[in-house]
This record gives structure tokens, C-alpha cells and sequence, in this order.
């Protein structure tokens, strides 16, 4: 692979799905239902994998107390 920004680059549908853990009936649920960042290209979906990343750290949640200690 040629040496690029890894958070560039562009996934297919089986390489997102690896990437985030998830089955791909299940990411293309999310893609579906515009639950995920995804580019819409022609019959095929894409994904930026700096978006999928930036959509994961949006996902965190700390629980009040442990901020409070």
C-alpha cells in the first residue's frame, strides 16, 4: 500500500465492518438508516475511516462519578 494518511482512507463495506468489529448486515443497517457517516456510491456504500473513528470517540460515555472523583 502506498504510504498515505491511514485516517483517509477509503473503506468498502467488508473493510468497514472489520475495522469497527461490527457484522456487515449490521453497519449496513446503520448506513440504511444514516446512523454512521457513509458515502452512497451508485450501488455501493464507502467509508472515510477518520469518520468512522471521529463517530466511535462521539459514541463514549463516562459515568458522572468517575469525572467527579
Amino acid at each position: 500500500m502506498a504510504e498515505t494518511n491511514q485516517n483517509m482512507d477509503i473503506l468498502n463495506a467488508d473493510e468497514a465492518a472489520e475495522y469497527l468489529k461490527f457484522s456487515k448486515p449490521y453497519l449496513y443497517k446503520l448506513a440504511k438508516e444514516n446512523k454512521i457517516p457513509h458515502i452512497d456510491f451508485g450501488r455501493h456504500i464507502l467509508f472515510r475511516r477518520i469518520d468512522l473513528f471521529n463517530w466511535l470517540g462521539s459514541m463514549v460515555t463516562y459515568e458522572s462519578e468517575a469525572l467527579e472523583a
